[in-house]
């Protein structure tokens, strides 16, 4: 008699633990990992009568995740957004023409939740050292930035040390991005 009830007691708590173990398995064979490019911006810099060596704000935008979209191409009706990091990042000079990063010595990005980037975060860097590219790429640090998405969307920032005069008074350059998503449907 005292076999049954340990035996069905057993099956009671096995029978949640198989559900629950279950689920969490399905979570994870239904999770998609999405690489996303942002949308190209572009932007301009104007010169300023910085020092060579100062660091200075090239870009500054507060970029918005499209959630409701990427879920509707996976066909998931809801889900949230797990680990994301950015997998690509680089400014590319479009006017003058015929310019390069010459001016350039480094080049830093970060992140934040907030337009005041009261708490940033790095999540990557470069150090020119070819003056003759139109394109620097912007070396990412892997850095999980699900902590920074609100609504879902971040601040994003990229502050350059000048090592010489621009090329002309205002430059032109858009930047180019990909983020890595890690969706898991509710």
């Amino acid at each position: 008699m005292k076999t049954r009830v340990y035996i069905s007691l057993a099956i009671l708590l096995a029978i949640p633990l198989i559900y629950l173990s279950s689920c969490s398995k399905v979570k994870e064979l239904t999770a998609v990992d999405v690489s996303m490019k942002l949308p190209r911006t572009h932007f301009t810099y104007t010169a300023t009568d910085l020092k060579s060596g100062s660091e200075v704000i090239l870009f500054s935008e507060h970029v918005t995740v499209n959630l409701d979209s990427i879920l509707n191409v996976y066909g998931l009706s809801s889900g949230i957004i797990n680990s994301t990091s950015f997998t690509y990042l680089a400014v590319t000079i479009e006017q003058p023409a015929d310019s390069t990063f010459h001016w350039l010595s480094s080049m830093r990005a970060t992140i934040a939740d907030n337009a005041a980037f009261q708490t940033e975060n790095q999540i990557g860097s470069v150090t020119n050292t070819d003056p003759t590219l139109k394109t620097v790429v912007i070396t990412t640090n892997n850095v999980n930035i699900r902590p920074y998405l609100t609504n879902p969307s971040f601040y994003l920032r990229v502050y350059a040390v000048l090592n010489g005069p621009l090329p002309a008074v205002t430059v032109g350059m858009f930047l180019d991005g990909t983020i890595q998503l890690h969706i898991e449907p509710l």
